[in-house]
């Protein structure tokens, strides 16, 4: 479940370059910093105990950060470029975790 820990980093990136990407863009700023806690909360959240749900999560939240790089107005190549890489490793990494787990299978009946 490697890829949890790197998708909280993802998030606390996102944290990160909410105020240093996004500047004084203030719809950009709030988007990142919302969608960087709740990634790193859940990604964490999901490594001490996994369910499948929560890499969906992950990967809706992915999904967000590549459509708001796109969404808010007058937005800087930077945010755009920062958004759409994160996102869609964000989205790798959490389909990539939900399938790599076994999961349980139920004996035929004869």
């Amino acid at each position: 479940m490697w890829q949890a820990w790197v998708n909280a980093i993802l998030g606390l990136w996102f944290i990160v370059a909410a105020f240093i990407i996004a500047g004084n863009k203030t719809a950009n700023t709030i988007s990142s910093l919302v969608a960087g806690i709740i990634l790193m909360l859940l990604s964490i959240w999901a490594f001490i105990r996994y369910r499948g749900w929560k890499n969906w999560l992950l990967a809706i939240i992915g999904l967000w950060m590549i459509v708001a790089g796109f969404w808010f107005p007058d937005n800087y190549v930077a945010i755009v470029g920062n958004d759409t890489v994160g996102g869609t490793v964000i989205i790798i990494l959490s389909l990539w975790a939900w399938a790599g787990v076994p999961r349980v299978s139920q004996p035929r009946e004869v």
